[in-house]
């Protein structure tokens, strides 16, 4: 099976301008807005020529929409007619990672080239996230130009640096919440992780997962001082010694498992479907067999990360220079991504509880879990029913986004924030191309996101008498 086995209703809108909207992807992949976290390095002569190509690729937009930079950030209102209705909010990021050195000649078409070839568009950004930015500009500006009145007001929202520190979005936050703007939904980049329901019980059924909230991300630094000497004499212990039983200690010994609501509501939507023990026992109590089920997914590599915080140790200083020297000072780094409900300083607390004494536990960075949106929301609602009408027997479902987007910073504006790119391309492009060498998107999954956005554009926010019939 591929995911492009499951595309339905591709003849919709069948005026769409296809042609032009390829080749709008192709133009934009041409500039070169790689990110950096030195502001100084930052690729703002890039940016702002993109921006000026978007503004002369889409004339309705720029005839009727108001657009505004912020920063480099690009902020574009979409003004709708009815004041009761709390705006909706479409973004993506201009910017991409850089191409890592030594690899552009393995590179089938140049990073930059927005080639098409072999039915793809080919070039960084082209599945991150550039494929979408065009994508919202595109809906937008088709449903403008065929007349469409705008009853919900819609902000189309453009980040200069999500690969990095999230300055952009931040910004053009900052800005709505200073004009009290409260929001309907939005929608960003995330999930879209097709998968059979097998480790939930229901096998034969497919599921598609829908970011409703971030993991929280953590480096903690364990630190060990010692004056070493000579390995004969370990009467103290060794500092590599206690950092190892630092180290098993807090991996031995991870914060709580919770079952989340998004764990809770996929769950109940499966519920039906749930057909294997022991699961369709548990899912008829969820509250009697809550630890149960808990046990049950912490033994499943596709279910244990969306119960429980993660731990990882990651780094080790080099320890003694020969077998029969005791090490000094010692450190290791430890990766956690926090799940609700915990947070960087209740984390920190448990693993200070657990580490010998003499160890020294801190972080490097940390930011905790975003908040975990409401699955009863009027968006999540409308962006399942929109999905669901183009892409045939899956489920989507209320999950964690694996990664971190821009969109975590919009929830001080709104309950309801989804992470789902609509474009779904085959695990294998995906897995080889985001981040990777020779990213691209087949043209077939572009154009079908598209559709995605456009009926999602049109459903929750055009007015009544204008709406596809």
């Amino acid at each position: 099976m591929t995911n492009q086995s499951l595309f339905i209703h591709e003849d919709d809108y069948p005026t769409f301008p296809a042609d032009a909207a390829v080749e709008h992807l192709r133009g934009a992949l041409r500039f070169p807005t790689v990110s950096s976290l030195d502001p100084d390095a930052m690729p703002y002569e890039a940016l702002c020529a993109m921006q000026a190509y978007l503004r002369e690729s889409y004339p309705c937009l720029r005839e009727k929409a108001h657009w505004e930079t912020i920063g480099h950030s690009l902020l574009i209102t979409v003004p709708g007619t009815d004041p009761t209705l709390r705006p909706g909010l479409f973004m993506a990021h201009q910017d991409v990672v850089p191409v890592v050195p030594g690899t552009e000649a393995n590179w089938i078409h140049g990073p930059f080239s927005g080639d098409l070839s072999d039915g793809y568009i080919w070039g960084r950004g082209s599945m991150d996230i550039k494929e979408m930015l065009i994508g919202i500009l595109e809906s937008a500006e088709y449903l403008l130009s065929e007349g469409k009145t705008f009853a919900r007001t819609l902000y189309l929202a453009f980040g200069e640096d999500e690969e990095t520190c999230s300055r952009g979005a931040r910004a053009i936050v900052q800005k709505l919440h200073a004009e009290g703007v409260e929001l309907e939904f939005v929608l960003d980049e995330g999930a879209g992780e097709v998968m059979d329901a097998a480790d939930y019980g229901a096998p034969g059924h497919l599921i598609c997962t829908v970011g409703m909230y971030e993991k929280g991300y953590a480096d903690m630094r364990l630190f060990v001082h010692s004056q070493g000497g000579h390995a004969s004499n370990p009467f103290h212990g060794t500092s590599l010694g206690l950092l190892s039983q630092a180290i098993a200690r807090i991996v031995d010994d991870p914060p709580k498992a919770h079952l989340s609501e998004a764990v809770r509501r996929t769950l109940t939507l499966l519920s039906d479907r749930i057909t294997t023990e022991p699961m369709r026992t548990y899912v008829t109590d969820m509250a009697r067999y809550e630890a149960d089920i808990l046990s049950y997914m912490q033994k499943r590599e596709s279910l244990y990360h969306q119960i429980r915080t993660t731990v990882a140790p990651t780094m080790i200083t080099p320890g003694s220079p020969a077998g029969n020297v005791m090490p000094q000072d010692m450190e290791a780094v430890i990766n956690f991504r926090l799940s609700p409900p915990d947070t960087p300083e209740s984390l920190l607390r448990h693993c200070r509880e657990r580490v010998p004494e003499g160890v020294e536990a801190d972080y490097v960075q940390s930011i905790g879990p975003s908040v975990p949106s409401d699955p009863d929301a009027y968006g999540f609602r409308m962006l399942t029913e929109t999905l669901s009408h183009y892409f045939d027997r899956l489920l989507f479902i209320p999950s964690q986004n694996r990664g971190a987007t821009d969109a975590r910073w919009y929830e001080e504006l709104c309950r309801c924030v989804m992470r789902f790119g609509p474009f779904l391309e085959e695990e294998e492009i995906s897995a080889e191309g985001i981040h990777g060498t020779n990213e691209r998107i087949f043209v077939r999954a572009y154009l079908q996101g598209i559709r995605v956005l456009i009926r999602m554009m049109e459903t929750t926010s055009v007015a009544e008498r204008d709406k596809k019939a």
